[in-house]
């Protein structure tokens, strides 16, 4: 299926919220199938304050007061401007995207194997697939450092399916003798979970909410991008977070993540260049005006930019996965730092492997696919990918309801 198609049979509307790591969007958009692109009816994203925090948890209180003023712009200014746009009041549908390093994607792979050929069946996959998600609840249960946490299962889904050693669509009733299941499940920190619940319920009574983690609209929307290309690295930087997803053979199979990001890195500069944070974080957006900073200041930002490539290297190692990370990788960032950031993630590959590795920029990607007057909206800094990428999960209902939400 193509990643710019619905299977609906008509338009639906919904109400859009994402979750960053140092930021919260809300937007309201419009799906109607017999059209290549979502409608963005209205859309807000509210910014966390950058300034400098103690530790994780201030974080998150910060994103979370930013939730509560996004939803309250999106209660007055957007339910304003889609009245006045369709007439309608009504918005049945909320998708929630998380980001890391409040959501974490895993995987698991469910092998069935056999001596003699056996039928594929749908009750055999509905019987294995439920094996899993005991099991993977059991895990949960069980693993002492995810209850410290405190997380919960927010989608899982069935991502893979492989009869002697292919990957299939449908059963087909045919017959193999090897049976791979891959499942994906995205957990959540169960305060956030609540506070969404809470918020959207009063906010949006009428809706349906569905919760996701960023990982998986990322990879999904990768997938229809690129259906050719499946082995790969999919990178994802956001204010305070870098996320990293390993794909193998069409599949995802390993995530890892640190909690340093983009606003991290201006803390940093900040710090050795005595100079505001947003001052600080203009280097990323115009890494050219470091070249006109003194020499023995140029020196101490440059030991930042490296200890961040060693960072990012020590993360590359620690997928879990045991071969080497894929010479493809795929980055999505801020499109005003993808410069900076393309050039940290190639360094850092190569400090990982000691190979070169091809990044491509999934923001530029995603500027070029759409019509040109959001080209400009994106150029101009008035919308932003992540924005773009929730939408266009929104508008693929079949890859939507491949998810269920216990």
């Amino acid at each position: 299926m193509s990643l710019f198609s619905s299977s609906s049979n008509k338009a639906s509307y919904g109400a859009i919220i994402d979750i960053g790591s140092g930021s919260v969007l809300v937007a309201i958009v419009k799906s109607d199938p017999d059209k290549v692109y979502p409608e963005i009816i209205w859309s807000k994203r509210e910014y966390a304050p950058l300034r400098n925090t103690a530790s994780i948890s201030d974080s998150a209180k910060n994103v979370m007061s930013s939730l509560v003023s996004a939803l309250m712009l999106l209660e007055s200014e957007g339910r304003k401007v889609f009245k006045e746009k369709t007439g309608a009041n009504r918005l049945p549908k909320t998708q929630v995207t998380i980001a890391a390093p409040w959501s974490y994607t895993t995987t698991k792979s469910i092998n069935y194997n056999h001596t003699e050929p056996f039928t594929l069946s749908n009750s055999l996959i509905d019987e294995l697939l439920r094996t899993a998600h005991k099991k993977v609840e059991e895990e949960i249960k069980e693993n002492e450092s995810i209850n410290q946490l405190g997380l919960s299962i927010i989608a899982r889904g069935t991502i893979g399916l492989q009869a002697n050693g292919y990957n299939i669509i449908s059963t087909n009733n045919q017959e193999t003798k090897t049976l791979k299941i891959v499942e994906a499940n995205a957990v959540a920190q169960d305060y956030l979970i609540k506070a969404i619940q809470d918020a959207s319920h009063k906010v949006l009574p009428e809706s349906e909410l569905s919760l996701f983690s960023f990982m998986l609209i990322y990879y999904s929307m990768v997938k229809e991008l690129f259906p050719e290309t499946h082995e790969h690295c999919l990178v994802d930087i956001t204010y305070e977070a870098t996320e990293i997803g390993i794909v193998r053979d069409g599949l995802l199979t390993h995530t890892t993540h640190t909690p340093f990001g983009s606003f991290s890195l201006a803390r940093e500069i900040a710090a050795v260049l005595s100079v505001p944070l947003e001052e600080a974080y203009g280097y990323l957006k115009h890494s050219e005006g470091i070249d006109e900073l003194p020499e023995s200041k140029r020196t101490e930002v440059k030991k930042i930019f490296d200890s961040y490539q060693a960072k990012l290297a020590e993360l590359l190692n620690e997928t879990g996965d045991t071969l080497a990370i894929p010479k493809k990788m795929f980055l999505h960032v801020n499109l005003e730092t993808e410069v900076f950031f393309s050039q940290q993630v190639e360094a850092a590959s190569k400090l990982a492997t000691k190979s070169s590795h091809a990044v491509y920029s999934i923001s530029g990607k995603l500027a070029e696919s759409y019509p040109e007057d959001m080209t400009a909206q994106l150029t101009s800094g008035k919308m932003d990918t992540a924005l773009l990428i929730s939408c266009q999960f929104f508008h693929t209902e079949r890859d939507r309801e491949e998810f269920e939400h216990p």
